[in-house]
């Protein structure tokens, strides 16, 4: 997208990263880097989409490495990963993720989590309405989920986006040191070995984003797609650039000191 056209007076120049299909941990630790110099004040608010390749399990912050057969994911080929947000576990393979990056102060991030998450839910709304796709931020009931609370994806919370019934984004959002760290899976189709990993029986399959529209969009129409609906909802520009080299830098400290390591997966 072009990020330097069509600006009006106010709007803020946020800086959008579209990655290449990485790991697990460089995903995750790519995160955690920008997010803290987005923090700091070194680096603009970021609208980032990523990929994944292998296909990963991300756990929840504080979700139990014990609920994982271990041995199976390793013979699938799966990743396993732990994000620095909570919530349930995610099988990244058939999908779009993205990340949200805001400052301490900004005003996107105030009032608290559940109000910073409808306001950013509502940005990627207006993209989904490009779709023909009428996204709510339905007032869900978790109590009502299955898979004993470890699938993000058969766990639906308020701030989530729905359509025709089905969960179409999940997110999950943290703070580090005071800046906003929020990201989310967006899936074209489920992977049901999340069950067969989880110990779990495997229900009705899943809907995702191919069940939909058919066609579905590419990966990069769905990139164009969403980008623009965000920026238009949250009149914000949208102006293509890359990682830093001290983004770079503290991403791979991260990969060696924390994501890539057994006793961040393993913590309890």
């Amino acid at each position: 997208m072009d990020g330097h056209s069509n600006k009006l007076p106010g709007m803020e120049s946020w800086r959008l990263l579209v990655s290449p299909a990485d790991s697990g941990a460089r995903n995750l630790a790519t995160d955690q880097a920008v997010a803290e110099h987005v923090r700091d004040g070194a680096s603009p608010p970021t609208l980032r989409f990523y990929t994944w390749r292998p296909a990963a399990l991300s756990l929840g912050y504080g979700q139990p490495l014990a609920a994982v057969d271990a041995d199976l994911a390793r013979q699938a080929g799966i990743d396993l990963v732990r994000r620095p947000t909570g919530g349930q576990a995610i099988l990244h393979n058939d999908e779009l993720t993205y990340a949200v990056m805001l400052p301490r102060a900004h005003a996107l991030a105030a009032g608290g989590v559940l109000r910073s998450y409808k306001r950013l839910s509502a940005g990627f709304q207006r993209g989904f309405a490009a779709l023909q796709l009428d996204a709510r931020q339905d007032d869900w009931r978790p109590g009502a989920s299955d898979g004993g609370g470890l699938l993000c994806f058969a766990s639906p919370s308020t701030h989530e986006l729905s359509a025709n019934g089905v969960k179409i984004m999940g997110s999950a959002q943290t703070r580090l040191g005071g800046g906003l760290l929020q990201h989310g899976s967006i899936p074209f189709a489920h992977d049901p070995r999340i069950h067969d990993v989880l110990r779990l029986p495997r229900p009705a399959a899943l809907r995702g984003l191919r069940d939909l529209r058919t066609p579905a969009p590419t990966v990069g129409a769905l990139i164009e797609i969403l980008a623009t609906g965000f920026a238009e909802a949250l009149r914000v520009i949208l102006v293509p650039g890359g990682l830093t080299p001290t983004e770079r830098r503290s991403r791979d400290q991260l990969i060696r000191t924390r994501y890539a390591c057994d006793a961040w997966l393993a913590r309890r």
